[in-house]
C-alpha cells in the first residue's frame, strides 16, 4: 500500500514530497494514512501548515506552538511575526527551531507536513518570496537518501509535502529544489476500493453514522474509476449528510439527491454563478475542449493538454481544479494536462450541455484537424501531410473566426497556408520562365526568318545581277559577233572590187 511505502521513507530520507493529479487523495493520505501509521508507534511529533500567500508566517504558527507551549493565541501571533521576519531576513534559522523543539521533546522526532504546496506559487505573488522559502527547507532537508540509516538521525525532522503534478513545473524551475525533487518524489495513485472503504467508514463510525447495508459499495462502484475520484466522493457524502438522518445514510437519499451526477452538476452550478462574466467566457472555451463529441454515441470527456488550452488560460484551468470541476496531472511526456472531473458533468450539467450543442459541429472539425495534425507532426513535419484545397480553405476560415479555440492548430495551419503560398509561387515563377523562354524563342525564331529573308533578297538580286550581266555579256557578244561579220563581208566585198 502507498501509506506503507511513505512510513517506509521516514527511516530513510528527510524529504518525502508527495506529487499526484488533483483529487488523488494526496493531503488525505498523509492525515489519515501515514500520520496515524507513525502516532502508533508513540514517538513522532506533529504539525502541518499550507504555504498561503506568506509561507514564512504559515511555517512559523505551526513551529512556535511545539516549543513555546505556554503562549496564548494571541502570543502565538506576535510570536510567529516575528520569527516569520527573522526567518526571511535569514536572522534565525530552521536548525535553531529543531533544537529548541527536539530540547521540549527530547523523545519525539518531528514531522513537519506542508500540505498542498503548490499555494507557494498561486498563493504568494513575490518569485523573490518564492525563491527564500525553497532556500531554508533545501539547507534543512536535502540529505540524500543513498546515504543511509547513518545519514538519517532516529530524531531528524521529517518534511512531507504534497502539490499537485501539474505544478512540477513551477517546482523545477529553481534548479536546487528540482534536484532535491528529482531524487526524492513519491507519485501517488488514486486509492484503491479497500482505501476508499477505509475513508467512508472510519470518519462515520468515530461519528456514529451507519451505512445501510450496501449503500457504501453503491458509492464506490458510481465513482471507483473516475479520475478524480476523493473529490466525487465529497460530493455524494457531503449531499448524503445535509439531506440524511443524522444516525442513518440510506439509498434512498441518495438516489433523492441525484447520485453522484445530481450531486456534481448542482455543484458545478454553484461554482459558475460565482465568477466574473469574462471568466465565463473563458470557461465556456475550456470545457468544450475537455469533451469529444460523440458521433451517434454520447459525448465523452477528453484530457487536453496545456497547449491546447494556451498558458493565459491555464491560471483559471488551476481555479477549476481547486473548485474540483476538473483534475490536472502530467502526462508521460511530462506535458501538463486537464480532464473534467467526472462525465457525469457532461451528461448532466445543462450548461454544459449547451455549450456543447452550439459547438458540436466545430468540435467535431477540429478534432479531425488535430488526427491530421498529429501525422503531420509524426512524419516530421513533412510537408506532403499539411492541409490542401478545400480543407485549407476551410481551416483559414476557422481560424479567422475563432482563432482562441484554434491555439495549438494554429501553426499547423499557418505552416499550410505558407506552404500553399510557397507552391503558388513556385508555380508563378514556373510559367514566368516558360513565358520567357516561349518568348525568347519567338524572338530568335522571328530574327531568323527575318536573317533569312535577307539572305533570300540577297540571293534574288544577286541572281538577278547575274542574269542581268549574263544577258549584257549576250548582247554584246552578239553586237562584237556580228560586228565582227559585218567586217568580214565588208573586207570580202572590198576584195571583190578590186579584183575587178
Amino acid at each position: 500500500m502507498f501509506i506503507e511505502e511513505l512510513y517506509q521513507a521516514t527511516k530513510t530520507r528527510n524529504f518525502i514530497p508527495v506529487l499526484g493529479a488533483s483529487g488523488s487523495g494526496k493531503s488525505s493520505v498523509v492525515f489519515a494514512g501515514l500520520i496515524p501509521r507513525l502516532q502508533k508507534q508513540g514517538n513522532w511529533l506533529f504539525t502541518h501548515f499550507r504555504p498561503g500567500s506568506d509561507p514564512f508566517h504559515a511555517l512559523s504558527l505551526a513551529l512556535i506552538p511545539l516549543y513555546a507551549t505556554n503562549l496564548n493565541e494571541t502570543e502565538i501571533i506576535i510570536q510567529s511575526d516575528q520569527l516569520a521576519e527573522s526567518l526571511s531576513q535569514r536572522k534565525t534559522y530552521l536548525t535553531r527551531i529543531f533544537t529548541q523543539i527536539q530540547n521540549k521533546h527530547p523523545n519525539k522526532r518531528l514531522l513537519l507536513f506542508a500540505d498542498q504546496f503548490e499555494e507557494l506559487y498561486t498563493l504568494c505573488p513575490d518569485s523573490k518570496t518564492q525563491k527564500s522559502f525553497l532556500e531554508i527547507l533545501i539547507s534543512n532537508f536535502s540529505k540524500d537518501e543513498s546515504l543511509g540509516l547513518s545519514a538519517i538521525s532516529n530524531l531528524s525532522p521529517v518534511l512531507v509535502t504534497t502539490m499537485r503534478a501539474d505544478f512540477l513545473g513551477n517546482a523545477l524551475s529553481y534548479p536546487d529544489f528540482a534536484d532535491l525533487l528529482r531524487k526524492n518524489d513519491t507519485k501517488i495513485k488514486s486509492m484503491n476500493r479497500q482505501e476508499l472503504t477505509e475513508v467512508i467508514d472510519k470518519p462515520a463510525h468515530k461519528l456514529g453514522v451507519k451505512f445501510e447495508s450496501g449503500l457504501v459499495e453503491r458509492i464506490l462502484n458510481d465513482i471507483e474509476s473516475q479520475p478524480g475520484n476523493l473529490p466525487l466522493l465529497e460530493f455524494a457524502l457531503t449531499e448524503l449528510w445535509n439531506q440524511g438522518n443524522s444516525k442513518q445514510l440510506t439509498h434512498q437519499t441518495y438516489e433523492e439527491n441525484g447520485q453522484v451526477e445530481g450531486a456534481l452538476a448542482r455543484h458545478a452550478d454553484e461554482k459558475y454563478k460565482s465568477i466574473t462574466e469574462v471568466e465565463k467566457e473563458k470557461i465556456r472555451r475550456i470545457f468544450i475542449q475537455l469533451v469529444r463529441p460523440g458521433e451517434g454515441t454520447e459525448d465523452t470527456r477528453r484530457i487536453a493538454v496545456k497547449t491546447e488550452l494556451g498558458k493565459d488560460n491555464w491560471s483559471l484551468v488551476k481555479k477549476l481544479a481547486d473548485a474540483r470541476l476538473v483534475v490536472t496531472s502530467r502526462n508521460i511526456t511530462e506535458q501538463e494536462t486537464v480532464e473534467v472531473v467526472h462525465e457525469a458533468l457532461i451528461k448532466n450539467w445543462g450548461k454544459l450541455q449547451e455549450w456543447m450543442k452550439t459547438a458540436r459541429i466545430f468540435r467535431a472539425w477540429q478534432d479531425r484537424l488535430r488526427a491530421t495534425k498529429e501525422l503531420w507532426e509524426a512524419t516530421n513535419k513533412d510537408t506532403d501531410c499539411l492541409l490542401r484545397g478545400a480543407a485549407l480553405v476551410e481551416a483559414e476560415e476557422r481560424l479567422k473566426e475563432r482563432p482562441e479555440d484554434l491555439i495549438s492548430e494554429q501553426t499547423f495551419i499557418e505552416e499550410s497556408i505558407k506552404e500553399k503560398t510557397r507552391v503558388e509561387q513556385e508555380e508563378k515563377q514556373r510559367q514566368q520562365r516558360e513565358l520567357e523562354a516561349a518568348q525568347k524563342l519567338a524572338e530568335i525564331q522571328t530574327e531568323a526568318v527575318t536573317k533569312q529573308k535577307k539572305a533570300n533578297k540577297k540571293l534574288r538580286l544577286g541572281t538577278l545581277g547575274l542574269s542581268i550581266i549574263s544577258l549584257i555579256a549576250f548582247i554584246t557578244a552578239g553586237w562584237a559577233w556580228n560586228q565582227t561579220r559585218i567586217a568580214e563581208l565588208n573586207l570580202v566585198d572590198s576584195m571583190g572590187r578590186n579584183a575587178l
